[in-house]
């Protein structure tokens, strides 16, 4: 009985440490995309930030839009690419 407690207890530990390592790492790519943003003399592209930041398109893309909803960036479409800048 107390060995599946502590599995329990264990598997609660990892989870949490893994959550809270998940979410630093996304905080510290949406500073780095607006830090990339606020730079920029002109507008930049989902796949102009991702080259800088060597990350996958739909994962920056991602980001953009939690950024816009967040308020700290704007973004609009030009054809079909998205465009990002400070608001």
């Amino acid at each position: 009985m107390v060995d599946s407690t502590n599995k329990s207890i264990m598997k609660s530990i990892n989870n949490n440490t893994n959550k809270s390592a998940v979410v630093r790492k996304n905080e510290l790519l949406k500073n780095e995309i607006e830090d990339f943003v606020k730079k920029s003399e002109r507008p930049l592209s989902t796949s102009d930030i991702t080259i800088l930041t060597k990350k996958a398109w739909h994962t920056i893309d991602r980001t953009c839009l939690m950024l816009q909803i967040e308020g700290k960036i704007e973004g609009f479409k030009v054809g079909k690419m998205n465009l990002w800048r400070v608001k």
